[in-house]
Formats: structure tokens, C-alpha cells, sequence
């Protein structure tokens, strides 16, 4: 069965034969992989990342061994392979799990034909959403709870810095929160995305002016990389703010202490997702993807097949094709 692999020589196409299932672990015939950033931070050379991974985490599919009494569905999978068996495990924070292996970094991924998963990290996903739309599950799970972790109110101003895949659901969770929702974009898509969304988008050279006017109260940082976009933020915000990063970084920030001191506000991580208010973030997150599925499918704006990795990578890294996500179908 085909998967790609990242390695020396860049992306490659190895065919394999399945070993025996361990005990506990699913084998899941994947349906449909969106690339994410983190993927690009590797496939560009900028994360640091070790060679010879599969890669791929925004997974859905169907079973194809394993799993005895598990329902004939489509499953999103969610990525962390926690131990649960650490005080975090315990308290519902497996995202913070200091044992926990990450599906598609760790362990292979989704951007293959097949991948064996832990029992545990299998949802169902109701037959309303395609396999497409499904696999949005994950990155909107990252930006659920960064909108949680926002604590917003109903006259809170928001300000979102960056428009990806993971600032506009941030954006549109936000939007049926709040009284007024901000986000910066650099590309005509995801301007135009903003404006589908019901937020306003702003320039590059626009959101200092917003921010002066209109005071954002809750700052989410979604960009990462090596950007200055702590400091933006910090900037952005009216004195007692509340900031949440959710952007990965691929280098060391360095913050403005004094600003942050002056302005005494809270800044706050928000890593993947775990149990929020209504139970495991990833699981209600599906729910929130029904409510709001006629709204985001237009994100997908770009289509692969598996043996067309290199292409779908090269698409997702070129925004000048217009790409917000690109998805891969392994069959």
C-alpha cells in the first residue's frame, strides 16, 4: 500500500506492506488528509524536523482492521497519541501529556493509504459532513480551543493576527461570540475568505490603526513561524488584554517585556486541544463543524491525489495559487 514519506531527497512514494496490527491500535483506511502549516514548516526545511516521517494529521477514514464493536463510520482521528497514565492524562489535559506522541511527527501519518492509530483517537463522524469537510475537524479543533482560551464576551472587540486555515475558524468561532471581529490577511483568498466569514479584514499595514481605534480586548495570534507577531500582539491589545498564541513557532520570540509589563496583560498558550467545559475538545468539535459545514467548505480550495504529494505541497506553499487548504485523497 502506497505512503509518502519525507526524507532527504524530499518527498517519496514507498509502497509497503502492512505489518501485523498491535494490540489496542486501529488500522484505518484514510479517506482524506488536509496539509497543515506545521507540515509546510517541514517540507520547506524551516521546523528542524527529522527525516524519514510520514506526515499528515488533519486524517479521516473508514476501518479496516482492528477495533472489534466499532461502528461502520467515517472517523476523524485525532492526532495525540497520549499515555494516559501521567496526573495530565488524568486530569483530561492529554495535550499536555509529557509522554504523548504526535500522529504525523512522531508516528506516522496520514498522507498514505492506510495508518494505524490508537483505538482511542477514533471519532465518528456523522454522515452529514463528506469525508472532505470532515477532515477540517482537526484544525478547527485547534482553534476551539483558542477561542475558549480567549474567555470572550459578548462586547469583547476581537483581533485575530493571521489569516490560514487555523485564524479564519478562529475568526468565525469568534464571530458568534463577540461584538466585532478583526483578522489581518496578506493574500486576495484570504481576504475574500474574511469577508464570506462576516470579519474584517485588514492589511498588513491597517490592524495598527484598528487596533488604536477600536482597542481589541482579546488578541489571537495564529501565525507563528518566525514572525514578530508576540509583540503585535502585545501591541494590539488594550491595556488587561487577554492574548492567546496559537501560532508554531519555528523560532525563539523575543517580547517586549516593558510593553508587557505597561500594559499588564494575560498571554496564554493554547496547544492542539483537550477537555474543555463540554468534554473532549476534539469530539465537540465535530459538533461545531455540522453547524458551521455550509460556511467553511469553500477554504477547501485545492484537491490532490496521494501521488500527487510533491504538487499538493508545492500548491499549499505557493498562496499565489490562491491555496487556504489543500486536501490529499490516498484512493
Amino acid at each position: 500500500m502506497l505512503r509518502s514519506k519525507w526524507t532527504s531527497e524530499g518527498l517519496v512514494m514507498e509502497d509497503v506492506d502492512p505489518t501485523p496490527l498491535p494490540p489496542g491500535r486501529v488500522r484505518v483506511s484514510v479517506t482524506a488528509c488536509g496539509i497543515c502549516g506545521s507540515d509546510l514548516h517541514v517540507y520547506s526545511g524551516r521546523s528542524g524536523r527529522q527525516h524519514d516521517v510520514v506526515m499528515g494529521h488533519e486524517i479521516v477514514g473508514t476501518v479496516m482492521d482492528g477495533g472489534p464493536g466499532l461502528p461502520d463510520s467515517l472517523y476523524a482521528i485525532e492526532p495525540l497519541d497520549a499515555c494516559l497514565n501521567c496526573k495530565y492524562c488524568a486530569a483530561g489535559a492529554t495535550n499536555t501529556c509529557p509522554n504523548m506522541k504526535f500522529i504525523g511527527i512522531d508516528e506516522p501519518g496520514g498522507l498514505a493509504e492506510f495508518i494505524d492509530v490508537p483505538a482511542h483517537t477514533l471519532h465518528p463522524v456523522p454522515d452529514t459532513l463528506s469525508p472532505m469537510l470532515a477532515s477540517l475537524v482537526e484544525p478547527m479543533a485547534c482553534s476551539y480551543r483558542g477561542v475558549a482560551l480567549g474567555r470572550l464576551k459578548i462586547e469583547s472587540r476581537v483581533l485575530v493576527l493571521g489569516a490560514g486555515t487555523i485564524g479564519l475558524f478562529a475568526g468565525l468561532l469568534a464571530r458568534d461570540r463577540a461584538a466585532e471581529v478583526a483578522i489581518t490577511a496578506r493574500h486576495p483568498q484570504q481576504v475574500e475568505a474574511a469577508k464570506r466569514l462576516g470579519l474584517t479584514p485588514l492589511g498588513e499595514t491597517e490592524w495598527e490603526d484598528w487596533a488604536r481605534d477600536r482597542q481589541p480586548d482579546i488578541v489571537l495570534e495564529t501565525v507563528g513561524g518566525a514572525a514578530d507577531t508576540i509583540n503585535d500582539a502585545i501591541k494590539a491589545a488594550q491595556p488587561e488584554a487577554r492574548i492567546v498564541i496559537l501560532g508554531i513557532f519555528t523560532e525563539n520570540s523575543r517580547v517586549d517585556g516593558l510593553m508587557l509589563v505597561a500594559k499588564e496583560v494575560d498571554i496564554v498558550g493554547s496547544s492542539m486541544y483537550g477537555v474543555g467545559v463540554h468534554g473532549r475538545e476534539f469530539a465537540s468539535t465535530i459538533d461545531s463543524l455540522v453547524r458551521y459545514s455550509s460556511e467553511v467548505g469553500f477554504m477547501q480550495t485545492h484537491q490532490y491525489p496521494l501521488t500527487e504529494i510533491t504538487q499538493a505541497f508545492d500548491t499549499a506553499l505557493d498562496k499565489s495559487t490562491g491555496a487556504i487548504k489543500v486536501t490529499v485523497f490516498p484512493k
